[in-house]
């Protein structure tokens, strides 16, 4: 038998938790299983945030373009075109907006960069080609042109659809242009 002095020391190790150091097995395999399946269930829906981030992000650029062309066109108090772009120099005539866009100030008011609309700041902003699957089309609209009261030249008001491939549920976008200048968007469901 040992004696008293151990006996009480031995029993305020057990008691301050100062006799055992680290973790069983048991212990161990439990923590790694829960931290397995709340990675398993936050991993996808991380990855659909980054994508919704995406849309969101192309959607708020083209949107920028079309508001800096109306402002440049009441600054400049003349045409401002945008058009979709394949090079950043000249338009496409194209209803396919992933592609790149341009802004220009659209000095015969023709939608169309041409040899004597180019100079020094000519154009004036250009967009870049959308990515990862992202498409920005319009079913009629091939440009863009404001006026110098920042209302649509030709009184036509038009649409963009902004989509991924494989997009489910709302994540689509459906960009307007009133006849008025204004820019608007709304989630849509996708097609």
């Amino acid at each position: 038998m040992r004696p008293m002095k151990y006996r009480r020391l031995e029993k305020s190790i057990r008691l301050l938790g100062l006799g055992q150091r680290g973790f069983t097995i048991m212990e161990l395999m439990l923590t790694i299983l829960v931290l397995g399946i709340l990675l398993g269930l936050s991993v996808p829906m991380f990855r659909e945030t980054m994508l919704n981030n995406r849309i969101v992000a192309s959607n708020n650029e083209f949107i920028s373009g079309l508001n800096y062309a109306r402002s440049e066109a009441i600054k400049r108090s003349d045409t401002v075109t945008v058009c979709p772009s394949t090079n950043g120099a000249t338009c496409a005539a194209s209803t396919n907006w992933s592609t790149g866009w341009i802004v220009f100030a659209d000095l015969n008011a023709d939608g169309a960069l041409t040899g004597g609309e180019l100079g020094p700041t000519q154009p004036m902003q250009i967009g870049p080609a959308t990515t990862d699957g992202i498409t920005i089309n319009s079913p009629t609209v091939q440009f863009v042109r404001y006026s110098a009261s920042g209302m649509l030249l030709g009184g036509a008001a038009g649409t963009f659809s902004l989509l991924k491939t494989g997009c489910t549920g709302n994540t689509a976008r459906q960009i307007g242009v009133s006849v008025t200048g204004r820019v608007s968007t709304i989630k849509v469901a996708c097609p």
